[in-house]
C-alpha cells in the first residue's frame, strides 16, 4: 500500500531548503481546503492523509460513486510499503520521519538535496541545451547569473525580458522586464541573489498557447503519461481543459505539426532519464512549454520549466482517463476567492446550473467539486464537463 501526501507548498520548502521550514498560513490554508485532491489520482488500493472531520465525510459520499483509495489511519502504518507525498523536500522528509516512517521508505539527505537540485528553474538551461544538441528548435537560452551587475546587464540589453528566482511558488519569484533595469527590478535581483545565489534570465516569448508534457519517472526508467493543455493569469495556475491527448495534440496542430511534439517528447523522455538517474526520484513530473509567436511563424519552446513534483497538469489528466464518460471534453478548475462565503455561493450556483450526471463511476455531465465546499472556504476545485462548457 502507497500512502499519498498533499504538501503543495512544496515549492516554498524548496526555496526554504531547510528541514524546519514552517510554510505561511495561506500555504496551509490550500494544503487543508485542496486535501482531497488526492482522491482522484492515488491508486484505488493505496491511501490517502486526510485532516480528517469533512474530508473524512466528503471521501465517504464521493466513494458511493466511484471507487477511491482509503483514507489512511495510523494502524495501516505497517501496510505502507511506499510514501508518495506531492513533493520531496528536506522538510517533507523530516516529517515523515517523525510520523516513525521507516528510513527505507524515504529518499536519503543526499538524494533530497540532489532533488532540490534538479527543481530549481536551473535545470531549463541543462535541458534545453541538451534538446538543442539532439537537433532540436530552441529559443535563446536563459542566462544563469549570480551577480546584480550582470542581472541588470541583462534587463538593459533587452526591450523585454523575464527574471526568475531559481526556486518559487507557482505564479510567484518571477519580474517582468521593459527596456531598462528600473528600482523594483533592481531589488527582486537583489534580493533573490542574496537569498538563492542567483537569478535565472529569460528572453521575453509572445505566448499563443501554454501547455506541458508530463512524464513518469519509475524503475523502468522515464515514460510520457500525458499532456496538460492548462490556463494561467499573471503566471500562476488556475485550470486545465479536460479532453484526451489525441484531441489536446489536434488543437496544438493548429499552431505546429504534430511530428514536432512527438520527436520532442521522445528526447525528453532519454534526457530526463539521464538527469535523474542520481536522484533516486520516483514519481511524477511535468515539463511547462509554449508555443509562441516568431513574427510569421509559431514556435515551440520545449522547456519552460520543470516541476519534479506532481502537479495540477497531473491531477487533471488522471481525472478525465479515470473519471470522465470517453469523448466528453470538460474543464478542470482551482479558484481562490478573497471573501469568505464567496466560494460556497459559487459552488451552489454551478450545481444548480450545471447538474451533475454519472453513470458507471464516470462523469457524463455537469459540476462536481473534487474537496469539500463550506461557507469557510477559501479555496475550491471543481470540474464541469459537457460540449457547451468548453
Amino acid at each position: 500500500m502507497k500512502l499519498y501526501l498533499f504538501n503543495p507548498e512544496n515549492d516554498l520548502a524548496l526555496a526554504d531548503g531547510g528541514f524546519s521550514y514552517c510554510p505561511p498560513p495561506a500555504a496551509m490554508c490550500i494544503a487543508n481546503e485542496l486535501s482531497c485532491l488526492q482522491l482522484w489520482y492515488a491508486g484505488v488500493e493505496d491511501a490517502v492523509l486526510l485532516p480528517g472531520g469533512q474530508h473524512l465525510e466528503f471521501r465517504e459520499k464521493m466513494s458511493a460513486l466511484f471507487k477511491l483509495p482509503l483514507a489512511y489511519s495510523q494502524y495501516m502504518q505497517s501496510q505502507i510499503t511506499a510514501l508518495s507525498p506531492w513533493g520531496w523536500s528536506a522538510q517533507m522528509r523530516h516529517r515523515l520521519k517523525v510520523m516513525s516512517f521507516d528510513n527505507a521508505l524515504l529518499p536519503s539527505d543526499e538524494d533530497v538535496a540532489e532533488m532540490r537540485r534538479l527543481s530549481s528553474r536551473v535545470l531549463t538551461i541543462e535541458i534545453l541545451t541538451a534538446l538543442r544538441n539532439a537537433g532540436i528548435d530552441t529559443p535563446p537560452l536563459p542566462q544563469y547569473v549570480t551577480s546584480l551587475d550582470d542581472a541588470v546587464a541583462f534587463v538593459n540589453s533587452h526591450s523585454r525580458c523575464v527574471v526568475k528566482a531559481p526556486w518559487s511558488g507557482s505564479g510567484k519569484g518571477i519580474m517582468w522586464g521593459i527596456g531598462s533595469a528600473m528600482e523594483p527590478m533592481v531589488n527582486f535581483c537583489k534580493g533573490v541573489i542574496r537569498r538563492q545565489g542567483g537569478v535565472v534570465c529569460e528572453h521575453f516569448l509572445n505566448a499563443k498557447a501554454e501547455f506541458a508534457m508530463e512524464f513518469f519517472a519509475g524503475a523502468s526508467g522515464v515514460e510520457f503519461a500525458g499532456y496538460s493543455l492548462f490556463t494561467a493569469e499573471n503566471g500562476a495556475y488556475t485550470g486545465n481543459l479536460l479532453a484526451s491527448n489525441e484531441e489536446i495534440e489536434k488543437q496544438l496542430s493548429q499552431y505546429l505539426p504534430i511530428d514536432t511534439l512527438t520527436v520532442v517528447r521522445k528526447q525528453l523522455c532519454v534526457i530526463l532519464e539521464y538527469v535523474l538517474a542520481k536522484s533516486g526520484y520516483v514519481g511524477y513530473l511535468g515539463v511547462d512549454m509554449m508555443v509562441y509567436d516568431n513574427g510569421d511563424t509559431c514556435r515551440l519552446n520545449p522547456c519552460m520549466e520543470v516541476n519534479l513534483r506532481m502537479n495540477m497538469g497531473v491531477v487533471s489528466r488522471i481525472f478525465y482517463d479515470r473519471f470522465v464518460c470517453v469523448g466528453k471534453p470538460g474543464i478542470y478548475r482551482v479558484r481562490f476567492f478573497k471573501q469568505a462565503g464567496d466560494a460556497y455561493h459559487s459552488h451552489l450556483e454551478m450545481k444548480k446550473r450545471f447538474p451533475l450526471m454519472v453513470k458507471d463511476g464516470r462523469v457524463v455531465e455537469g459540476y462536481m467539486n473534487l474537496v469539500p465546499v463550506t461557507p469557510d472556504n477559501r479555496y475550491i476545485a471543481y470540474v464541469i464537463i459537457g460540449n457547451d462548457v468548453c
